[in-house]
């Protein structure tokens, strides 16, 4: 197998305890207003040890789960994805610069150039990361040495969005923004794609980000109508039932579970353009 692709169960989430997964709540819920004022970015980031990176204006900073703030980056333009690497380094996708920088010790750095409008990213093994390309029509595997792999190009990775790989399947998700789907991609044991299908289709929805429950299950949401949808899968990857389970007062785009001390993992903490951050209390904790 290709030693960056990373492999394992999905099971279990922070706090290690037995999860049923046949236990599905019909929802929607109420969402709550964590903490607003968070603007220059449309996603946000657990690093797994009680921080939250979100954006004020021009500063990339880290939240604890009291609103404490340490300012890790400064003068950060507009950014899209954002997702802790495995070896704990900031991956941020800046669309404006057609590039996807990483921060580390309070300094940043090119990781990935020349992409036309970077969106989504997701951490790859230990040093790499998956990134969409909005504005190139491209869902890219980028290696830690920064080499390109394209999975998807053309018309089925058009205006591709948010992205989340499912190591225990084997299956690459991402989302279609403008057609309103989402597709799965399958990678070999030699990282090598499939061809990519569709999972979901949420008429009249504009799908941006995604994330993944222990129990191998999608979180969708809807950037354009500001909802959350969840997509139940079956062991396989295929969808079984898409439901509705929260709209949002103010402008959502990612989703991601709490992760570290403070986080609850059975929730989701959503954030936009606006600056809020909303929590949702679902049954399952993240992947």
């Amino acid at each position: 197998m290709d030693e960056d692709v990373a492999t394992g169960s999905s099971e279990g989430g922070t706090t290690g305890e037995e999860i049923d997964c046949e236990a599905v709540g019909a929802g929607p819920w109420e969402p709550v207003l964590w903490a607003s004022g968070f603007t220059g970015s449309e996603d946000l980031a657990f690093d797994g040890v009680g921080g939250l990176a979100l954006k004020r204006g021009g500063d990339v900073v880290v939240v604890d789960a009291g609103l404490g703030e340490t300012v890790v980056a400064s003068n950060v333009p507009k950014a899209y994805g954002t997702r802790y690497l495995g070896d704990g380094r900031l991956a941020v996708a800046l669309p404006q610069d057609g590039k996807v920088i990483v921060i580390d010790g309070g300094v940043s750095s090119d990781f990935v150039t020349g992409v036309q409008s970077p969106n989504g990213v997701f951490p790859d093994g230990v040093a790499g990361l998956w990134v969409t390309e909005f504005g190139g029509s491209r869902v890219l595997r980028v290696k830690a040495d920064a080499t390109k792999q394209t999975i998807v190009e053309g018309s089925e990775a058009a205006a591709a969005n948010g992205i989340v790989f499912d190591r225990a399947r084997g299956l690459l998700f991402y989302t279609n923004y403008q057609a309103s789907i989402v597709r799965r991609v399958a990678i070999d044991e030699m990282g090598e794609p499939g061809a990519p299908e569709v999972v979901a289709t949420i008429d009249g929805a504009a799908p941006d980000g995604l994330t993944l429950d222990a129990c191998g299950n999608l979180y969708v949401v809807d950037q354009g109508d500001s909802e959350l949808y969840r997509v139940l899968l079956d062991e396989a990857g295929a969808a079984i039932e898409t439901t509705s389970l929260a709209v949002f007062p103010s402008n959502v785009a990612n989703a991601q579970f709490g992760a570290g001390p403070g986080f609850d993992d059975r929730t989701l903490y959503l954030s936009g353009n606006p600056g809020d951050v909303y929590a949702v209390a679902v049954e399952f904790p993240g992947a």
